[in-house]
């Protein structure tokens, strides 16, 4: 019996070879149907683009789908470790993000004539959730986070949000400003509960990574409208628009082409800021290899020149603060001028245009007429400004006869004509004092540890933040996690730099290093 149930000999291996195989049998047909499928594919594209891009197709085609494969399964692997971290408020951070995804457009006269419409009910339900959760904490001691929102560079930005709170008493639509900056102040309590519960640099690189991963599953939502709607991603306009044509926008959720060349830069930027590290120690060279690519496509593709002058802001301050003279050189003696004095310049410039006017180009697509009549409301009340976040929308760009435009492009006017002077004070406090904070500690560290890196890859990114809040509402406008991240950077090390301060001080006596005893004949 025990002959007879189980097999031996050649037959034992025939049958483990026929196991082995089957699976492969099954999937000739597969293979069969994607090689036809991908012929029919060579030739619609042949018919419609000529046979130089099918033949670019088929060189460039396998080996991109190979790097796709290996760099998802990359982004896999590093998301599960992400998963690993999450804590109680990567919720709360995530709820912040997507309150503020966009799902329709509204006018002035719709946001008047009905403001909490279905999904503004969206909105205000998930911040009421955060909200919630933040004060249920608080009450019962869990996170003491009230007392870490008004210290240091954190309480200047809640600073900053109590200023933009008050000017609803006089704004030119209370009810709007009220919201709005309670909204802001929502953000930095979160932002100050976390810092109440983070205890590492290894905690905050997770924090970094999953802020950061919130975008990037932001521009994967656009290229899935890609996918499903092209016409609308590629061509929100209804036609196209500068040399490329195409102009690559969100569907669902709603993105401008401006958020979404800023999104890909600041990701782009993260990705290099990795690749080439201050300690000269490379991260995985293929998943950050693949996500700067695919952020530059996405950036050229969103046609943002701002988003792209602000990454080449960031990629100098890159070089810099990694002090990679070489490389620097190559690109500023070689390469920048051999691409501006040959045939390539010219077509970078075509780019550039966007198929814009003269007038369009001076104007900054009439930005500087905004900018110029929202300075001489500002000049009408300098000091307290017409109420923060209604100033700009309701008065500014109402009068012009923009309904459809929700700010006025950069977080500096929009600051003045709606906070004056008392709301810029505090803003730009908060700011400057985060440059100068990270860029002093990068300039005067002698190790080069996570620490470091953490600050060179914030300070990158902060550039092209920085750049971009001349041009876009990009750091006072809800939610701005990226700039709060950043300054929650800089203020967790100043904590921690008062701690370690702190210590030393608490030092006995007893253990202190006594000094010298005299020598003979001196005492």
């Amino acid at each position: 019996m025990g002959i007879l149930s189980k097999p031996v000999g050649p037959y034992k291996n025939a049958k483990a070879d026929s196991h082995t195989r089957l699976p492969w049998i099954l999937a000739v047909p597969f293979f069969v149907l994607v090689g036809l499928a991908g012929f029919a594919a060579i030739f619609a594209v042949a018919n419609r683009y000529g046979g130089g891009v099918a033949t670019a197709g088929v060189l460039i085609g396998p080996p991109a789908l190979l790097v796709l494969v290996l760099a998802f399964r990359r982004g896999l692997t590093r998301l599960k470790q992400l998963s690993a971290h999450l804590r109680w408020w990567h919720g709360l951070w995530l709820l912040l993000f997507a309150s503020a995804l966009v799902f329709r457009v509204r006018g002035v006269g719709d946001i008047r004539q009905d403001p909490l419409d279905a999904w503004a009910i969206y909105r205000v339900a998930l911040e009421l959730i955060v909200a919630s959760v933040l004060t249920v904490r608080l009450a019962l001691r869990r996170t003491p986070w009230f007392g870490s929102m008004f210290r240091g560079f954190v309480g200047v930005i809640a600073a900053f949000g109590l200023v933009e709170l008050a000017s609803a008493v006089w704004s030119v639509y209370p009810s709007w400003t009220l919201y709005k900056s309670c909204e802001y102040l929502l953000d930095v309590a979160l932002l100050a509960a976390i810092l109440a519960t983070i205890e590492s640099v290894e905690d905050y690189r997770h924090f970094f990574n999953w802020t950061w991963a919130l975008y990037g599953f932001l521009l994967l939502s656009v290229w899935f409208g890609v996918v499903v709607w092209p016409q609308k991603a590629l061509y929100p306009l209804g036609f196209k628009v500068g040399t490329l044509g195409v102009w690559l926008s969100g569907v669902v959720p709603n993105l401008s082409a401006n958020n979404v060349a800023t999104f890909a830069a600041l990701l782009g930027l993260v990705a290099l800021s990795r690749l080439l590290p201050m300690n000269g120690r490379r991260a995985d060279r293929l998943w950050y290899g693949f996500l700067l690519l695919a952020s530059m496509v996405t950036m050229i593709l969103g046609q943002t020149r701002t988003a792209m002058a602000g990454f080449v802001f960031g990629v100098f301050l890159i070089l810099l603060f990694s002090r990679r003279v070489g490389l620097s050189a190559l690109l500023t003696f070689a390469v920048i001028p051999m691409v501006l004095l040959t045939s390539l310049g010219g077509l970078i410039w075509s780019f550039m245009e966007r198929g814009e006017t003269s007038q369009q180009l001076t104007t900054l697509s009439n930005r500087t007429v905004w900018w110029s009549h929202a300075w001489h409301t500002f000049l009408d009340r300098p000091l307290i400004g017409f109420g923060a976040y209604a100033a700009g929308r309701f008065s500014v760009l109402a009068n012009l006869g923009n309904s459809m435009t929700s700010t006025l492009h950069s977080d500096y006017l929009e600051v003045i004509v709606g906070t004056g002077i008392w709301g810029l004070i505090p803003f730009l406090a908060v700011l400057l004092g985060t440059w100068w904070f990270l860029t002093h500690y990068l300039r005067h560290s002698r190790v080069l540890g996570p620490e470091q890196q953490l600050a060179f890859e914030a300070i990158a990114v902060l550039g092209l933040l920085s750049f971009r809040s001349i041009f876009m509402t990009m750091l006072t406008w809800h939610p701005p996690l990226h700039f709060l991240a950043i300054i929650g950077y800089a203020e967790f090390l100043r904590r921690r730099e008062l701690r370690e301060v702190s210590a030393r001080q608490r030092v006995p006596e007893a253990i202190r290093p006594s000094p010298a005893a005299p020598a003979m004949g001196q005492a």
